[in-house]
């Protein structure tokens, strides 16, 4: 606890610097009573205090979160409580300001605003109660991303096979939002017109299922809709995002393919097509071809594909399938030489034998696919289907048996939360991978034959050396003009840590995109948690 008051007292000092006469008098009182503050627990910068819990000799501020992230003339609220009546002052600097909103005189909210640019900066909080006690702590609010602009764009989250007839509704619409996906799979069925009316009102964008049963489909429920006029009526909705027509082809269905894809095109050029491609595991019969890169070439020259997307589970009770590195580096290696953006599958839910899903395995799939460069993440399935258990929405039971399924209204689930924990992290710092370039992947403790490990030669000047406890996958990112180093635990049910030594300064960027300074020297046994990622940015 020492550290954390000497660090108080750097705060408080910092302030001075900046402040003017009058403020400067306020900090260097708030300075004095930080001293006395020496055997109080000051929530918010350290260990987190029930307010039940406190007595009159151990009195501070609990915040609502752990921490905040603004963008540059941005604001935010941050809910605080206090276990007795008190009056709230906030001392800031460079350009931020804060106003207290009390809603008590135990609790409210401080809602701080960023200038434009911002640079971090920190702000302190002090509260006073009526008998003359004090406590202070240093606000967890940072600036997000000050390098990029107020139009940056995003990665995306699509939930694959997301909502059937009967449950696409506001209430599960608003729940999509919720999670974080931004986009989603809409089957043919009757509401499809619906639910791109509802992707619309909600900010989302739909992927329509239009492949061959699509048309017959229409028929037989006594609609003179062919595709023709599917495609017609489709292509006039803003929500619209691509056409999907066939899932897991092999080369010898291209021809097939090209068919339906010029007949989509010919009536709506402005709308991609989607072809899902086979996993890397697939056999030779499934793919057509010798090899998984020659089969995702082919597809991409001979079907002039806009973007390539393919499906692949690596997550199985037994550790993970060594084909999907085969399939992620085939399929960016392709990306690349065509310049053409790909899209990647995460398992959120529980298919076959393959591992339960978690916030780790999730973490897991999902950074791996950014560090490789992919611009969707595809979660599969949102709700469950035939053959998968567990998904975020869940429309039956187990019955006691372990066999027969029991109908009940769809609920969600565990797996829902870990999707929408994970996608709040992903959307922090989507802008680092949002239309980036990927130049260089490397692994550490491991042996790849598709990829170097990680050497001195790799790293930037600012970075003298970088290490790994444990095995990792090192991503080198270009973007608008930023770089930015991504390192990915691979171990997906184990934490570990990375340690650097740095001859300039960088930046750590953490899951709420906040920015957190490393100035010159070793730094050793930063944590990295199973399945997670952690960004640098250097200049």
């Amino acid at each position: 606890m020492k550290k954390l008051y000497i660090l108080m007292l750097a705060t408080a000092m910092i302030l001075v610097a900046a402040c003017n006469k009058e403020e400067k008098l306020k900090v260097e009182e708030l300075q004095q009573e930080l001293m006395q503050l020496q055997n109080s627990t000051l929530p918010g910068v350290s260990d987190s205090v029930d307010p039940a819990a406190q007595s009159k000799d151990a009195y501070g501020f609990t915040f609502d979160a752990a921490r905040y992230g603004v963008d540059a003339a941005g604001s935010v609220a941050v809910g605080y409580s206090l276990p007795v009546a008190s009056t709230i002052e906030v001392f800031t600097r460079d350009g931020w300001s804060a106003v207290v909103n009390a809603a008590d005189d135990k609790s409210g909210t401080i809602t701080v605003t960023a200038p434009d640019p911002a640079s971090p900066s920190e702000v302190v909080v002090k509260a006073t109660t009526a008998d003359g006690r004090t406590t202070a702590a240093s606000l967890p609010v940072m600036v997000r991303d000050p390098y990029t602009d107020a139009t940056r764009t995003d990665v995306a989250a699509l939930a694959y096979n997301a909502l059937y007839t009967s449950i696409a509704t506001d209430y599960h619409f608003q729940k999509l939002v919720e999670c974080g996906m931004n986009m989603l799979s809409i089957e043919y069925s009757d509401n499809w017109q619906e639910q791109l009316v509802l992707c619309e009102k909600y900010g989302l964008k739909g992927v329509l299922f239009v492949n061959g049963p699509a048309g017959a489909y229409y028929k037989s429920h006594g609609t003179d809709l062919t595709i023709d006029g599917v495609i017609n009526t489709a292509k006039n909705y803003p929500a619209l995002a691509a056409y999907q027509i066939f899932d897991e082809p092999s080369t010898i269905n291209i021809s097939q393919i090209n068919f339906e894809k010029d007949r989509i095109e010919m009536n709506d050029p402005d709308h991609p097509v989607y072809v899902n491609l086979h996993q890397g595991g697939a056999s030779v019969n499934s793919l057509g071809v010798e090899s998984y890169a020659e089969y995702v070439e082919t597809f991409v020259t001979e079907c002039n594909l806009k973007f390539i997307t393919f499906d692949q589970y690596p997550v199985f009770e037994y550790g993970i399938d060594p084909s999907w590195n085969r399939a992620l580096w085939a399929v960016h290696n392709a990306s690349k030489k065509y310049n053409i953006p790909f899209w990647a599958f995460t398992l959120c839910c529980r298919e076959w034998e393959r591992e339960d899903p978690s916030l780790e395995n999730i973490r897991l799939q999902c950074n791996t696919n950014l560090a490789f460069g992919a611009q969707v993440n595809q979660f599969f399935v949102y709700r469950c289907t035939s053959g998968t258990a567990y998904a975020p929405l869940q429309n039956w039971v187990w019955a006691p048996n372990g066999v027969d399924k029991i109908g009940v209204p769809p609920f969600y689930t565990a797996a829902y939360d870990d999707c929408q924990a994970y996608c709040r992290e992903m959307h922090s710092r989507g802008y680092v991978f949002s239309d980036c370039n990927v130049t260089k992947i490397c692994n550490t403790q491991v042996f790849s034959p598709w990829s170097d490990n990680l050497g001195t030669a790799d790293l930037p000047p600012q970075i003298k050396s970088l290490s790994t406890a444990g095995e990792a996958l090192v991503s080198f990112i270009e973007n608008k003009g930023n770089e930015y180093i991504v390192i990915v635990n691979k171990l997906w049910k184990s934490a570990q840590s990375i340690s650097f030594e740095l001859d300039d300064m960088i930046y750590l960027i953490d899951h709420d995109g906040v920015f957190h300074e490393y100035q010159p020297g070793s730094y050793t046994n930063i944590p990295l948690e199973p399945g997670d990622m952690i960004v640098l940015k250097y200049e």
